[in-house]
């Protein structure tokens, strides 16, 4: 049985695109948009940590179970099952050093395996 991720190809021009400039400036817009802004923001709103990890890491990880796009409820929810740990070791190591770009560049490998992943047919 083959694997099929998507039914159609992607333009030549968006495998470019794809491959070269948007996975790291997604990279950085997710970690500055969920790390160095939500994250704490939310935990200085609601004065807990657990909060703000709970609600950051639910929205982080609903966005990242969705590669690849497979319209079934129980693929869907194993993604977010199988991203959550990670995410939530990802984001108590951000709380706890504070920094954005060794997640920055930790996450570009990911993002581009995803712009690989959109290519496989």
């Amino acid at each position: 049985m083959e694997l099929i991720l998507q039914k159609h190809s992607l333009p030549l021009w968006a495998t470019v695109y794809s491959l070269t400039v948007w996975w790291p400036i997604q990279s950085l817009t997710e970690e500055m948009t969920y790390q160095g802004y939500a994250l704490p923001r939310l935990q200085a709103l609601s004065g807990h940590t657990w909060v703000a990890v709970a609600i950051t890491g639910f929205w982080f990880c609903a966005q990242h179970c969705m590669f690849p796009f497979v319209a079934d409820g129980r693929y869907l929810a194993f993604h977010f099952l199988l991203f959550l740990p990670f995410l939530l070791v990802w984001m108590l190591l951000y709380l706890r050093i504070r920094r954005l770009a060794p997640f920055v560049i930790g996450h570009w490998p990911m993002d581009l395996g995803v712009a690989i992943m959109t290519m496989m047919r």
